[in-house]
């Protein structure tokens, strides 16, 4: 089969991501030790998240306490009293314990715990809008029982919200944005472009922006989004490259894909900086490569990973902290990194095989 190895790719990242998330789910679940009781704490509980890591001005966050009972004997009356920090709010939700909220402080009546018998506390909190500076913030769990007594501390990090960057970013986008219309109509290279090219690069993002971010909502695949996105995103921008062959042609395409994102989806502005990086750093290895659009595989590759490397980081690194308040875990990163390479590689073939065959019915 001619992509067969194409398969073979893809099912050996599936493969690699399951085992990924089974050595972090037996890491979670080893650790234990001969203490009488064991207590901990997970914040946030989205595994994708960087672990103890708050980013101010973010939505709530659900926490959970875990208490373990590793000894030999039952453990009677036990009660947890959860002391959060002064500058975080919490709230609780009904749970299968008897708790209580006053103040900062959350009391949950647990009863008797088994040997081996596990309880969880679930609890929300939500950081504050702003802060100066990075700062820890700790979370003192007093676990008391017949016979004994247990106090624990749990610090986090509150993550100070990049709102300056946001209004960079912004600014930085709309300016490189008028810098690159300055540029292309002092040169006269909007000219180049026909109006058989124009309805081309708008009928391709119109496909990117619409159909395939309607198919990926539709069918969430977790981890896998970010593969499933870029190969054919990267087979579309290969086809435009080989079809159009003029300078921009990945920029304006990718700023055509903003434009309609904005109207069907609601866009932001701001993500103008996200999607021109996509076509800027094509275009600039286009002209790197002596106006190579795409004519080899090898350059098609190229193009593709590089593209998925770039609106990889940009969005990680910049883009998630800034608009979501999300800070992923560098694990994460480093994953959906490795997907977006994939992507681009399988995606290049792919598109480059494709640009060749559609190249004959050009007008």
């Amino acid at each position: 089969m001619k992509y067969g190895w194409i398969l073979q790719v893809m099912l050996a990242l599936i493969l690699a991501a399951s085992f990924a998330q089974g050595a972090l789910a037996a890491g979670a679940a080893s650790g234990s030790s001969a203490s009488s009781l064991e207590c901990s704490l997970e914040i946030p509980l989205d595994k994708n998240q960087a672990s103890d890591a708050l980013v101010a001005g973010s939505s709530w966050e659900r926490a959970r306490i875990n208490i373990e009972n590793p000894g030999t004997e039952t453990l009677y009356n036990m009660t947890i009293l959860i002391e959060v920090p002064d500058n975080l709010e919490a709230t609780v939700s009904p749970q299968p314990y008897p708790i209580t909220e006053e103040g900062q402080k959350i009391t949950a009546e647990i009863g008797d715990l088994a040997p081996g018998q596990s309880a969880s506390v679930f609890f929300d909190v939500k950081p504050p809008a702003s802060i100066e500076f990075k700062k820890q913030a700790v979370f003192t769990v007093h676990t008391a029982y017949t016979g004994g007594e247990v106090q624990s501390e749990h610090k986090v990090s509150i993550i100070p919200p990049p709102s300056w960057l946001t209004y960079f970013t912004i600014l930085a986008s709309l300016l490189i944005f008028v810098g690159i219309l300055a540029a292309v109509k002092r040169s006269g290279v909007l000219d180049l472009f026909t109006t058989v090219d124009l309805i081309t690069i708008a009928l391709l993002a119109a496909v990117i922006a619409v159909v395939f971010r309607y198919v990926s909502k539709l069918i969430n695949l977790g981890w896998f989004d970010g593969l499933v996105i870029a190969i054919p995103t990267v087979v579309l921008m290969i086809v435009a490259l080989q079809l159009v062959r003029k300078p921009g042609t990945a920029t304006l395409l990718f700023t055509c894909v903003l434009l309609i994102s904005m109207v069907v989806w609601g866009s932001h502005i701001m993500w103008l900086g996200f999607y021109l990086a996509e076509g800027v750093v094509v275009d600039l290895l286009v002209f790197l490569f002596r106006m190579d659009y795409a004519d080899r595989r090898a350059t098609a590759i190229t193009y593709g990973i590089s593209r998925g490397v770039v609106s990889t980081l940009v969005f990680y690194l910049l883009y998630a902290p800034v608009e979501w308040k999300i800070s992923y875990a560098p694990w994460y990163v480093g994953l959906q990194l490795a997907f977006a390479c994939a992507g681009g590689l399988i995606g290049g073939v792919l598109g480059y095989d494709t640009a060749v065959k559609m190249s004959g019915a050009r007008f």
